[in-house]
């Protein structure tokens, strides 16, 4: 009576509720001998694996009144404000915790883990423990089962909610718990008391959590809970399974000086700013990731032994260390770590967490955050959130914010016959029109005046605005650092896009943009865990012109272009296909980038004056079909060995031998004069070699040719997408035409390539 929770100095203080609890709690209905109460039978018999029981108390045994003043602020309560109200914390079965020695090395328990998680007891290998009272005199034999003698007094510890709520050190992580809560009128504890107590007239409440285990998945009001827990922490009978017996749960609670803390940090400064370095401001649907995790399922594979091991339930790993524990306690339902440190969900320290938390990016959050189901186990999943959050990968994701949104061009309605660009925007509140989340307004666009004009529908349809918003996150993701020092990179969706300048001062344009004179600038930087995350001004705009655009349009270009558009209709092998925004693509181009060799229209006409080469018209006039078949193929072939495997640039650092697209036959001959030592079956290579401003071809007859520059006709960017149909199956965007309409539309995949021209064609033999 000298030192106890409920202030009482002797025992005729104590309410008639209260012996009830000291007592009740001290008995299971059961005769256990302290070397068998660690087995229990479910259909099978279990040795050494129980640490929980339940115990003769009953809910009923006490029921505390919380008065008005000391309910949650949060507007589930406000009904119950004025009066306060009678609630259970819980109506589950209270159990009793112990660690028996052949639990503990059964679970590979050690007694420096129950020092650390018992807040400095000394166990030794015999001792048995009830939470931290130790079992002095063990197993007393009595006619109606056995006496265990404690040390002290053991008063019904908390479960893990109540012991946050009433630590002075953890009222923010509290609040935030208490966030998921709400109070439940229970008609069935409501009879049965006023069975009991016959003058109680009023209402029980039971305190429920919004959780995917032991909570509630509805609201008071019968609506669905959105954002659930995954586990109810006021929960006593929490069980990992169906077993309360086997284990019990896990918290790791940071202090309120570690959460604060945390916001003031540099990795921390984002969500800090975002709401004010106030906890208590940050969304539910925000916060709940940090939440969950810092709750733990299992109690046994969370002990201090076992730290280096946690990892959470997206397969993060959790950085606890011993050092970072400052305080513990067994509750009834699982142990709790308090801590001066806190784990970040990896929402919060990924690339994706500037989009997650910023107030301008909702249009690329949504997206991000598609769900998929799995056809493994058919749970949903965010792929592109699995994808950003990916710690073992270094990124540089561009994100045009909401504002700037405005007008992408869509590459299959820029190629229609009513060429249009497309505006996303985010709808907050739910309309009869419009459902809550990402739309996109079509409107008419003039190509030669490069002007927006009215608008001529609206999509919300969820399976094109996937495919159209994944396309563009494509196209605005890097794997690696963007300021390395060079300027050109492959993005996710290998287009190609131009990067110059560090930090804020950075610039970045798509193929488009370079052909347009654009530039997408950099409002903000993130430095985060897995790379950094650039806020722009604009959504990086691909290329929109084709190879055939490109080389047709390009009159340089005209007389390899001639040689390419020369294969004659009948031949299997075609250089060109329909398809993609000028509804022509290379025909060999699969879902990678390219470098294509464009030799000047001089170089061509001596390779066909020295029959290196024959003209098509020659070709065409051949009489022999065998030997006109073997000079179209020697022509494709020789067109091939100018395009080449992997996007090459002028200006940035490169020195290595790549494949080009013309395969080594068996007949071939073959003299390996340049030392590649190119096999059959295999495709004949290309060294290319930089320095600042050139780039020189090695072939594989060890002839050496420039990349040409005085004509500015290198360094093009270009991309052949493909669709899911050809331009002209597709109604334009005004609803003119025949064909699907346009918001069933679907982009593929897509090539893109870089064009150099060079001084004499390349040939491999």
């Amino acid at each position: 009576f000298k030192n106890n929770p409920w202030g009482v100095s002797r025992y005729e203080d104590l309410s008639i509720a209260q012996r009830k609890m000291l007592f009740k709690y001290s008995l299971i209905n059961n005769a256990y001998l302290s070397t068998t109460i660690v087995n229990f039978y479910n259909g099978t018999y279990n040795e050494n694996v129980v640490m929980r029981r339940q115990t003769a108390f009953d809910v009923y045994d006490s029921l505390p009144f919380i008065p008005a003043n000391s309910l949650p602020p949060f507007p589930a309560w406000d009904k119950y404000r004025s009066k306060g109200l009678y609630l259970m914390k819980d109506e589950t079965k209270v159990p009793l915790v112990f660690f028996a020695k052949d639990f503990l090395r059964k679970q590979v328990i050690t007694n420096e883990d129950f020092r650390l998680f018992s807040g400095g007891q000394q166990r030794e290998s015999d001792d048995f423990y009830l939470f931290t009272t130790k079992v002095i005199e063990p197993d007393i034999v009595c006619k109606n089962g056995y006496i265990n003698v404690i040390d002290k007094v053991m008063v019904p510890p908390y479960n893990m909610s109540d012991y946050i709520r009433n630590n002075a050190n953890t009222s923010i992580f509290s609040k935030l718990l208490d966030r998921f809560s709400a109070p439940f009128y229970d008609a069935a504890l409501t009879e049965n008391y006023r069975k009991i107590n016959k003058d109680f007239a009023d209402s029980i409440f039971v305190l429920k959590y919004f959780a995917s285990r032991g909570g509630s998945t509805v609201l008071p009001t019968g609506a669905s809970a959105t954002n659930l827990l995954p586990f109810d922490p006021g929960w006593n009978s929490y069980t990992v399974s169906n077993d309360v017996e086997v284990d019990m749960a896990a918290m790791f609670v940071p202090t309120d000086e570690a959460m604060t803390a945390y916001l003031n940090s540099p990795m921390g400064k984002i969500l800090g700013e975002r709401f004010n370095w106030d906890w208590e401001q940050i969304p539910d649907n925000i916060v709940l990731p940090f939440i969950k995790r810092h709750m733990r399922t299992s109690f046994v594979e969370s002990v201090p032994s076992r730290f280096s091991k946690m990892v959470d339930a997206e397969n993060y790993r959790m950085p606890v260390q011993n050092s970072h524990v400052e305080q513990t306690y067994t509750g009834v339902n699982g142990q709790v770590y308090v801590t001066n440190n806190v784990y970040p969900p990896v929402d919060y320290i990924s690339v994706f967490s500037p989009v997650l938390l910023s107030g301008n990016t909702k249009v690329m959050k949504w997206a991000i955050e598609i769900t998929e189901t799995s056809a493994y186990d058919q749970t949903l999943f965010a792929f592109y959130k699995l994808y950003l959050n990916a710690l073992s990968s270094h990124y540089s994701l561009f994100i045009p914010t909401d504002e700037y949104f405005e007008t992408f061009l869509d590459p299959i309605a820029y190629g229609q016959e009513v060429p249009a660009v497309i505006k996303y925007k985010y709808n907050e509140v739910e309309t009869p029109t419009l459902d809550v989340g990402v739309y996109a307004v079509v409107y008419k666009f003039d190509k030669l005046t490069n002007t927006v004009g009215d608008s001529v529908t609206l999509i919300q349809d969820a399976a094109f605005l996937k495919n159209r918003l994944w396309n563009i996150l494509d196209g605005h993701v890097v794997v690696g650092d963007v300021e390395d020092g060079r300027q050109f990179f492959v993005t996710k969706g290998n287009d190609i896009i131009k990067v110059t300048g560090k930090d804020k001062a950075l610039t970045v344009q798509g193929g488009y943009d370079l052909d347009k004179g654009q530039t997408c600038r950099v409002n903000e930087v993130f430095r985060q865990e897995n790379g950094s995350t650039y806020f722009i001004d604009k959504p990086i705009q691909p290329a929109l012109k084709s190879v055939f655009t490109v080389m047709s349009e390009t009159p340089e270009f005209s007389e390899f272009y001639n040689l390419l558009n020369g294969v004659p209709d009948t031949c299997i092998s075609q250089i060109f296909s329909e398809g993609g925004v000028d509804n022509q693509r290379i025909n060999f181009f699969s879902a990678f980038r390219y470098t294509i060799y464009v030799p000047t229209n001089d170089a061509i006409q001596r390779a066909l004056n020295n029959h290196i080469i024959q003209p098509w018209d020659t070709i065409y006039a051949i009489a022999d079909p065998v030997q006109q078949g073997l000079e179209i193929q020697k022509m494709i072939r020789f067109l091939r060995y100018h395009f080449q495997d992997d996007a090459v640039f002028i200006g940035q650092p490169v020195d290595d031998v790549y494949q080009s697209a013309t395969i080594r036959l068996g007949g071939d001959n073959y003299q390996n004069t340049a030392g590649f030592a190119t096999a059959v079956n295999k495709y004949y290579k290309l060294k290319v070699k930089s320095t600042d401003h050139s780039l020189t071809l090695t072939t594989e007859t060890n002839k050496s040719v420039p990349v040409q520059t005085s004509g500015n006709l290198y360094n093009i960017v270009v991309k052949d997408y493909i669709f899911d149909k050809i331009l002209s199956q597709y109604k334009n965007v005004d609803g003119t035409g025949a064909g699907s309409a346009f918001n069933t539309s679907r982009i593929t995949t897509g090539s893109s390539a870089v064009i150099h021209q060079i001084s004499d064609v390349l040939t491999y033999q």
